[in-house]
This record gives structure tokens, C-alpha cells and sequence, in this order.
């Protein structure tokens, strides 16, 4: 294991949040038992989807969420992807007419439902977009996929960014079903995460679902300089996290020029270690 000498600092959330306050939907008392109406023929029992935002972006305004539960919709095949939460986010992905979905990048998305042949579809809507975006760019990768006989979809870890009215600002993050990270009794939020050009302020969540505390640490390793910030909302979630809830961690990259940047954060908890990946092409600040 990497050397673990240097724990994050407990410091003021108040102090990250500069592009919008992050919000988490997580609801239910149980994460593992995803309360969701299934409009598909199966029933994933665990849809998380990170949806992060820019400042400026027109879907959600700058404002990062984290959706554990609370689906309306869940219709998930090798055909298609529909998820619609009741906080009013939906996310849509689509292959190229004819073909289904395979591990890969799906580059030059037209909006799923309008999309011309030979393109993949992708549209997210949100409260600064909520019937989408005529115009987008952007595009997802799928880095896990299982399926049954059928073609529905039972293990999914894709992620995404959209620019919508072919702006600049971003639309991005993760979508995973049956496919989250478990540290111990914990379940995270996101595998991985890459930051954009610019610098948000981003949720993590670690979530418990058991009636016991369970003890957590995050580290980053000392034998690289890393440029990121990981920081509890409750000075309490640096050491455990509380039976049946959660823990939010602002993560945020302060480069000092711009360049590539990435780190490895590890989460600690009853002897597991869950390593985060975090990168970023940022601009400056």
C-alpha cells in the first residue's frame, strides 16, 4: 500500500464551494434496496448516477448532484439507456441505429432521439434544460457491460459529458448500475472521476447501509504532490460514517497552471482500501 502518512485535512466545505453548492438525492434506508419503478424487463436493485456540472452549463446550472435512488424510470438494454429521476434528471444513451451497446467510446453523440444514422445518441436533462438540449456535443465510454439473453442490461459503469448548445461548459460524470464500489460495508458513489477544464467542487458519497457505524479514513498517497482537495461536509464523515447514511466529500482540483493532472485517493475502512482515481486537463485557476 502506498504510504499513508498524510491524512486529508478536515477543513471548511464553505471554503470549496465556489461553483454552485453540490447536492446528493439519496433516500430510503436502504441504498442496496434501490426503490425504483422498472419500465424495462428487468430490475437493476442498484442505479447510481454522478451528474456533475459546470458553471455555465445550461442543464443544471453549475450545480453537482449525486442520485443513490428515487428512480421513476429505470429501461436498461443493450439497445438503450433511459433513467429518469424524480428530482427531475433524466439520462439517455443510445448506439448507432442497428448495432448494440459494446465496451468502447461512443464519440460525435446527436441527441438520442433525433439522431441521424451512424451517430450514438446521449441527452441529460435537468432544471436549466428540462427537455433537453437541441444542439449538443459530447460523448460517454462504456467501461463495464454485462447483459443477459435477452439484451437487458444486469452491470453497467459508463460515463459521459455533454456540452449543451455545442458550448463549452460541461455536463459529465457516471452512471453505474448494479456496478458501484464497495469499501467494506460502504458503498461509494463513483470509480473514477475526471475533472474538466475547469475547476467545480464535486460530490463524493460514501453510503452505509448497515444499522452499525462504520469506521472510514481517506488518504492520499505521500510519495506524489497532488493538487487536489478532498474535504468532509461533517467533520465526523474524516473518521466514520453513521448506520444507515451517508457521507458527502467535496473533491476539487486547485492546480497551480494549467496542465494534466491526476491523483490516487484511497478509502479505508475494517482493513479495505478503495483506490478513486482522479484526473483532470485543467485550465489554471
Amino acid at each position: 500500500m502506498p504510504s499513508r502518512n498524510r491524512l486529508i485535512n478536515v477543513v471548511a466545505a464553505a471554503t470549496l464551494l465556489t461553483l454552485g453548492t453540490p447536492s446528493m438525492i439519496l433516500m430510503g434506508s436502504s441504498v442496496a434496496a434501490n426503490a425504483a419503478t422498472v419500465s424495462a424487463r428487468t430490475a437493476p436493485n442498484q442505479v447510481i448516477v454522478s451528474g456533475f456540472s459546470e458553471k455555465g452549463d445550461f442543464i443544471d446550472n453549475g450545480v453537482s448532484s449525486v442520485y443513490f435512488s428515487n428512480w421513476s424510470t429505470v429501461a436498461a438494454t443493450t439497445s438503450g439507456i433511459s433513467l429518469a429521476n424524480r428530482a427531475s434528471a433524466t439520462y439517455s444513451f443510445a448506439p448507432v441505429a442497428g448495432e448494440t451497446f459494446a465496451v468502447g467510446t461512443y464519440d460525435n453523440v446527436q441527441p438520442a432521439a433525433s439522431r441521424s444514422a451512424g451517430f450514438p445518441g446521449l441527452d441529460v436533462t435537468g432544471p436549466g434544460r428540462p427537455s433537453g438540449c437541441t444542439r449538443l456535443t459530447g460523448s460517454f465510454h462504456i467501461w463495464d457491460l454485462a447483459a443477459d439473453a435477452a439484451g437487458n442490461i444486469t452491470r453497467l459503469d459508463l460515463t459521459f459529458v455533454e456540452h449543451c448548445g455545442a458550448g463549452r461548459p460541461s455536463n459529465f460524470g457516471e452512471v453505474m448500475i448494479n456496478d458501484a464500489p464497495h469499501l467494506g460495508q460502504l458503498i461509494a458513489s463513483a470509480t473514477r472521476i475526471a475533472f474538466p477544464d475547469q475547476t467545480p467542487t464535486l460530490p463524493y458519497i460514501l453510503s452505509n447501509p448497515t444499522s452499525s457505524a462504520q469506521p472510514v479514513s481517506i488518504w492520499q498517497s505521500a510519495t506524489t504532490v497532488s493538487h487536489f482537495s478532498v474535504t468532509p461536509a461533517r467533520t465526523s464523515c474524516a473518521t466514520s460514517v453513521a448506520a444507515n447514511s451517508s457521507c458527502t466529500y467535496w473533491l476539487r482540483l486547485l492546480p497551480p497552471k494549467p496542465g494534466n493532472y491526476s491523483a490516487t485517493v484511497l478509502a479505508v475502512s475494517n482493513g479495505s482500501t478503495l483506490q478513486v482515481k482522479l484526473s483532470g486537463p485543467a485550465g489554471g485557476v
